[in-house]
């Protein structure tokens, strides 16, 4: 059973795949880094959010679409997967990175 937090990975372009990084105190998105890719796992609303910096390559995107469905059946077959642009953000991705 997952814990009522939010997951956040990072992309790791050299291995092709996503590293954990730990969430301390600090809201998601201060850890967001434009030249990458995030991966955010919302346990709560079974939703998986691919995010892309504003400066991540074509290759990065295409390693988190190939990996993002990995992450989604760790934590569930059922959750959602939507990918969002920085700067494009819908507002409920916006509450859960604390952007608004």
């Amino acid at each position: 059973m997952l814990e009522k937090q939010f997951l956040l990975f990072k992309i790791d372009e050299e291995k092709e795949d996503f590293a954990a990084i730990e969430i301390e105190d600090s809201p998601i998105h201060a850890l967001l880094d434009l030249n990458s890719i995030y991966i955010i796992v919302d346990p709560i609303d079974k939703e998986i959010w691919i995010w892309h910096g504003s400066n991540a390559t074509i290759r990065m995107k295409f390693i988190a679409t190939q990996k993002a469905p990995k992450i989604r059946d760790k934590y569930g077959v059922d959750f959602k997967i939507s990918a969002v642009d920085e700067g494009d953000e819908p507002p409920k991705f916006k509450e859960i990175a604390g952007l608004g």
